[in-house]
């Protein structure tokens, strides 16, 4: 079976391009400029990930915080006791204040705000609740008498440093 070649015995490309044959493909400059391209999304789209993989678990972080306040004020109303939460761990609760507790938190973050209150009935005395993030993000949620629920208040830019 004869083969067919891609170049003219004469040396001449338009005669070889009249029976079918084409010689092109990329060159090594296209393939660079493509490959740059593709580089460039693919870092654009690594850094918009991960700010949107820092803003999901902050969110979690602060609403499982909110969370807890009111698994605490479930905890005194099956004790019978009353309680304090304190909100803001820079500061060491009073020595006279019998059931302190604590909002956990994952390590480096911290809260801020007033000592939230729970009767030996259940009912919530209010409060609010700062939550920052080891880079300064905030979440503030205040806790409304009688039941605790957390509602978002906005939240301010962090203080510039």
């Amino acid at each position: 079976m004869p083969t067919l070649r891609c170049s003219s015995a004469t040396g001449n490309d338009d005669e070889a391009n009249a029976i079918g044959c084409n010689n092109t493909g990329f060159s090594l400059l296209e393939v660079l400029v493509t490959l740059a391209i593709i580089g460039l999304i693919v870092s654009l789209a690594t850094v918009s990930l991960s700010s949107s993989l820092e803003s999901a678990r902050f969110s979690s972080t602060a609403k499982a915080a909110a969370a807890e306040v009111r698994t605490l004020r479930a905890r005194a109303l099956l004790r019978g006791q009353s309680a304090v939460i304190i909100t803001d761990t820079s500061a060491e609760p009073s020595a006279s204040i019998a059931n302190v507790w604590r909002v956990s938190l994952p390590e480096d973050w911290r809260t801020e705000g007033s000592a939230i209150g729970i009767t030996p009935s259940g009912m919530c005395l209010g409060g609010e609740i700062t939550i920052i993030s080891p880079k300064g993000r905030r979440a503030i949620y205040a806790f409304a008498p009688p039941d605790c629920l957390p509602i978002r208040q906005t939240t301010p830019p962090p203080p510039e440093t």
